[in-house]
């Protein structure tokens, strides 16, 4: 994609990052790529989807948590590596949103987009949290 076909609020961001998604014109067929008779233990693969879900849920609260506990966010966003931090979360999530909005397909085919959400959440929270 050339830079001049992105907005000017992308330039200088990676609009490249594979972010596992993929728009579709219909919602996917519900074929299993795996014969679920060949896969042992499917409980536990939906326990542990269900574990990281929460966990991810958990983080969130955390972060929101924390986000409702600082009154002086006016006082420090002068601060000068307050502000490179704001940069670097535009880094991470403003390719995300682009990524999510360039195609006016009706859905979104995102396969394993827990451990992908996972990676992004820790790398917000490295730069929220210092």
């Amino acid at each position: 994609m050339a830079s001049k076909d992105i907005p000017d609020f992308m330039r200088g961001f990676d609009t490249t990052d594979d972010w596992g998604m993929v728009p579709v014109s219909s919602t996917p067929k519900a074929e299993p790529s795996v014969d679920p008779k060949l896969v042992e233990n499917s409980n536990l693969e939906i326990a542990k989807v269900k574990s990281d879900v929460s966990d991810i849920k958990s983080m969130m609260n955390e972060v929101m948590q924390i986000v409702s506990e600082k009154e002086t966010i006016t006082k420090e966003l002068s601060d000068e590596e307050v502000n490179q931090r704001f940069k670097d979360i535009e880094k991470i999530v403003l390719p995300f949103l682009y990524n999510l909005s360039k195609s006016d397909e009706p859905y979104i085919h995102w396969p394993n987009r827990g451990p992908i959400i996972k990676a992004q959440i820790e790398k917000l929270l490295k730069l929220t949290r210092g």
